[in-house]
């Protein structure tokens, strides 16, 4: 699985904001909080998200278009 683009800077926002002590810190809480309740796939890839295929970039195979 790619990483949760949302999430990434949701944890930015968290740290920035002197919350927690490193955005990685502050992306393995928010990960932990939402497993219940995770992102859309389209906020997993954010600016990854092919609205065409309605799928993340990321997860083609090298070679895919």
């Amino acid at each position: 699985m790619s990483s949760c683009e949302k999430c990434w800077w949701d944890a930015w926002s968290l740290y920035r904001d002197g919350n927690f002590n490193s955005q990685y810190g502050a992306y393995k809480y928010l990960l932990d909080k939402r497993k219940d309740n995770p992102c859309t796939p389209k906020e997993q890839a954010g600016q990854f998200w092919d609205e065409e295929k309605q799928i993340d970039i990321r997860d083609l195979k090298e070679g895919e278009k």
